[in-house]
């Protein structure tokens, strides 16, 4: 088992998240609410996220966790969502915020297409 860890990280309108590790609750309320706070101080300009969730593993207790089906992120200004990822399937489980919310979005399994992508929106990682 590998301790969970995390990042939120604002850069020239691009946020930047890193998680890796065996998540628990206690870490997915400590990562949303770092993120909520990022956000908040983009809100008003247009914005990207990009995470790197390469060796995030997430248990059935924090899949099947009221807050994942119910929590919603302010989105206002977002431009562009892509998920640096080890497989199609992870993530899962929280993928349906971003599609809800209509931003353009995309998973990737290297760095570079992850780059090329964002370049689009006028994001570098």
């Amino acid at each position: 088992m590998t301790e969970p860890r995390y990042s939120v990280v604002l850069k020239n309108n691009l946020i930047t998240v890193n998680i890796s590790g065996d998540w628990d609750i206690q870490a997915d309320i400590g990562y949303l609410t770092l993120l909520d706070e990022t956000i908040s101080r983009v809100r008003n300009a247009p914005w990207a996220l990009f995470a790197d969730l390469r060796g995030w593993r997430v248990s059935e207790d924090v899949i099947n966790y009221k807050h994942n089906k119910t929590i919603q992120l302010a989105r206002s200004n977002q431009i562009a969502e892509c998920w640096l990822v080890d497989s199609e399937e992870q993530g899962q489980h929280i993928q349906h915020h971003i599609e809800n919310a209509h931003v353009p979005f995309i998973k990737v399994t290297s760095l570079q297409q992850a780059e090329n992508w964002l370049l689009q929106y006028g994001c570098k990682v």
